[in-house]
């Protein structure tokens, strides 16, 4: 026992050692002064203290890593030995002022030395109180749309790290161009010609879901008075007849909604305002499109062909108008 001790104790002592030691070194390698230790790019330190991530609302300062590395969890370490590697090579084998900071901050070259992940766990909430009308189509078509190498926070936030004098901020058309394939844009709904079950398309969109035809027919509503339990209210008996009509074959989903969303919510308003009061004049709610969405409208259970959720009756009842 005495000899196992002996052994146990000094291999104990090493092992905390090793391991505090450990994390004050990557306590050290993480700080902005020892990145610019290699980083040697007075252009690149200069845009960064004029960016939104050193002066922000909080007052609260980005530094390099948050950006340059996946957060924990996310293969943090693995991607820090990685990337020490590669910049002490660079630093040991190369002259700082060859760096060409103008070309290496080109957003196909950025994406390969930001991490999304790193956008996301600072910016949890994509649909704050004060985003814009434009930032709201680009967040909803961020969240509905397949995740690909191209599709990065920073194809419209190129400049949020580090100020780029002139640039232009970017919108969701940026996104769409590294979109996949093209989808068919329909013009015209289906035309229905007889009671069957049908393909329903959306005007302007690739949005499309099946309509199925419900038969009419005749059931009795209510409870007789003999059955166990029954209350007062739940009579009497009566036969009602439903005619034949179309329902959707499932709950509407994100895809649908958001078509709807995208032709009718400038400033909250339909361009045919003024058709649906005509033909409506009993409403006298200006508001005919869809309400901005205020914190994260799918509430993390995603979106795409899931259901529509979180958006109120008046929004559900103005989409079954508009798609009537």
């Amino acid at each position: 026992m005495k000899k196992l001790l002996l052994w146990f104790t000094p291999g104990l002592i090493i092992g905390i050692l090793l391991i505090i030691g450990g994390v004050k070194a990557i306590e050290k390698t993480s700080t902005n002064e020892y990145c610019q230790s290699c980083h040697i790019h007075p252009a690149a330190d200069m845009s960064w203290k004029r960016s939104v991530h050193y002066e922000t609302q909080s007052g609260y300062r980005v530094a390099c890593v948050e950006c340059h590395l996946p957060p924990e969890g996310h293969g943090y370490l693995i991607q820090k030995a990685k990337t020490g590697l590669r910049d002490l090579w660079s630093h040991w084998t190369k002259d700082s002022a060859s760096f060409d900071w103008n070309d290496r901050r080109r957003l196909e070259v950025a994406r390969g030395y930001t991490y999304e992940s790193s956008c996301i766990k600072c910016h949890e909430n994509l649909f704050p109180m004060k985003l814009t009308k434009a930032g709201e189509d680009a967040h909803l078509y961020y969240k509905q749309t397949k995740k690909t190498p191209d599709l990065h926070c920073i194809n419209c936030h190129l400049n949020a790290g580090h100020y780029i004098e002139g640039y232009t901020h970017g919108s969701n058309k940026t996104f769409g161009a590294t979109s996949s394939a093209p989808k068919e844009v329909f013009k015209e709904p289906a035309v229905v010609n007889e009671f069957k079950s049908f393909t329903e398309k959306i005007p302007n969109s690739s949005v499309a879901f099946n309509m199925i035809a419900i038969p009419g027919g005749t059931f009795k509503i209510g409870s007789p008075e003999e059955e166990p339990f029954r209350a007062s209210d739940e009579g009497p008996v009566k036969d009602v007849e439903i005619s034949p009509f179309f329902m959707a074959e499932i709950e509407v989903s994100w895809d649908e909604y958001l078509a709807f969303y995208a032709q009718t919510a400038a400033e909250g308003r339909s361009s045919d305002t003024e058709g649906i009061r005509a033909k409506t004049p009993e409403r006298t709610d200006a508001i005919s499109g869809a309400t901005p969405p205020y914190g994260q409208p799918d509430q993390g259970w995603g979106m795409g062909t899931r259901p529509a959720i979180s958006f109120s009756f008046h929004a559900a009842e103005t989409y079954c108008r508009w798609l009537s």
